[in-house]
């Protein structure tokens, strides 16, 4: 088989990069190691698919080895009005949610659909279920070889799952072993890697909690092709991920979610804030708020070096001497009202003060401050708890890591240190914020990529 393009994993930005080589007259191959495409798609923005955001700015992107200006110099040659003008002529909608773009649908299956449709409609080849063994290049021409698994053999065993029927599962399985394996090569004058990253548990499980180093082999693929040709990676870590405290309450609260801010606090000092819902775990913090400043938590805990706190605020409109203030009169109309101090124990004051934050979390507080209204109201507006850990790679919804962007060519995407090799999205040493901003990076990195 032989291809002007071949573009290894048919994520966002693979998929984009070679719709875009293809519209350049290219003939061009996708190779996804997955049963089918773009899965990882389907499970963005809680299955709505937040697919870009019209606010952007630099500090909406992060990397440790290259200058966040490249990063917008390659958002700008395919923003997000260029991205939703892209879907739009391609068949499907968007809707504008103060500048969060989605489908007009709210089903990330849509944004999947139109991109597999354009794979069609262009003459991409799609070739699914595909283990590559070795990249190689020779002259001017790369090598992909590998294994290709009877997908449909796949797909029949996991519907006989479904039927309640392992053992008809197996069969099935064990009748199509050796034909479900074939071996492969193409050559391919261009080689595009769009292999992801390791976040999000679809295309590694068995990855390890912090880095790279333990992960299966089709996890790594990306990074080891890299490796490969002279390129170096950035240490994998979790970002836009959940922080585990150490405090032994998160139990008496976990599913909690309430409106707020985080402080992000290392060695004193404030690292990062934002705001937002904020959600209460079994052993810690999590949601939106929370993932924005994961990156640093991460980054100080893998150092080993340094404290890191949260600092919550649950009454963001509120200051602390009206609040103070509020309290007190509640107290006292209490008080009054069923007579004497006995209405000041743990179980009436929760009952009081209930309409100002979630029963569960003012429970807590009240049992914290024995009652009293100033360290109650510190709690309220400035609830400290020690981040001792972080969840794994498989939780978070990006890495920070990758491929190092200095050793890219940020005009067209082309390895500097390998002639016709090309790196688009995840794969990577660059994240960014939750709010459409990756899948934004994976389509104009996949873009650029196509267009070269």
């Amino acid at each position: 088989m032989k291809y002007d393009v071949a573009v290894i994993g048919a994520g966002a930005s693979g998929m984009m990069a070679a719709i875009q080589a293809a519209k350049n007259g290219k003939k061009t191959v996708v190779f996804e190691v997955l049963a089918r495409p773009g899965k990882k798609i389907l499970v963005t923005g809680n299955g709505k698919c937040n697919l870009t955001n019209y606010k952007v700015d630099d500090s909406c992107y992060h990397t440790d080895s290259g200058d966040v200006k490249d990063i917008m110099r390659v958002i700008g040659r395919f923003d997000a009005r260029a991205v939703t003008d892209f879907f739009r002529e391609e068949g499907m909608l968007v809707r504008d949610r103060d500048g969060y773009v989605y489908p007009y649908s709210e089903q990330a299956a849509s944004v999947l659909d139109c991109l597999r449709q354009c794979l069609v409609r262009y003459g991409v080849e799609l070739i699914c279920g595909c283990e590559i063994a070795s990249v190689k290049k020779s002259g001017n021409e790369f090598i992909v070889s590998g294994m290709i698994r009877d997908v449909e053999a796949e797909n029949r065993r996991a519907d006989a799952k479904k039927d309640g029927s392992k053992k008809k599962a197996k069969d099935k399985a064990s009748a199509n072993d050796v034909a479900a394996m074939r071996k492969f090569s193409c050559i391919s004058d261009e080689l595009i890697v769009a292999t992801g990253s390791a976040a999000g548990g679809v295309c590694n499980q068995g990855m390890a909690r912090k880095g790279v180093e333990a992960a299966e082999p089709n996890c790594e693929l990306g990074y080891n092709i890299a490796r490969g040709f002279g390129h170096h990676i950035v240490k994998l870590l979790p970002a836009l991920v959940s922080l585990v405290c150490s405090e032994g309450f998160f139990k008496e609260i976990s599913g909690v979610r309430a409106k707020g801010s985080v402080r992000l606090i290392i060695d004193g000092e404030c690292a990062a804030s934002d705001r937002g819902e904020l959600q209460l775990t079994d052993n810690g913090i999590s949601g939106i708020p929370v993932f924005q400043v994961s990156r640093y938590a991460v980054a100080a805990l893998d150092s080993g070096k340094k404290r890191v706190q949260a600092e919550l605020d649950f009454m963001l409109e509120y200051g602390e001497k009206e609040l103070s203030e509020y309290i007190d009169k509640l107290k006292s109309d209490m008080k009054r009202i069923h007579g004497g101090s006995s209405y000041d124990n743990e179980a009436a004051l929760t009952e009081t003060l209930t309409g100002l934050v979630n029963r569960k979390l003012m429970g807590l507080f009240i049992r914290l401050s024995g009652g009293r209204t100033a360290e109650l109201v510190k709690l309220l507006k400035h609830f400290t708890v020690e981040v001792v850990d972080f969840k794994g790679t498989q939780s978070a919804q990006v890495c920070s890591g990758g491929v190092r962007l200095d050793e890219i060519d940020i005009a067209n995407m082309e390895s500097k240190l390998c002639h016709g090799l090309y790196f688009c999205g995840e794969v990577l040493d660059v994240d960014g914020c939750c709010g459409g901003y990756n899948l934004q990076w994976a389509w104009s990195s996949g873009y650029a990529a196509g267009q070269s």
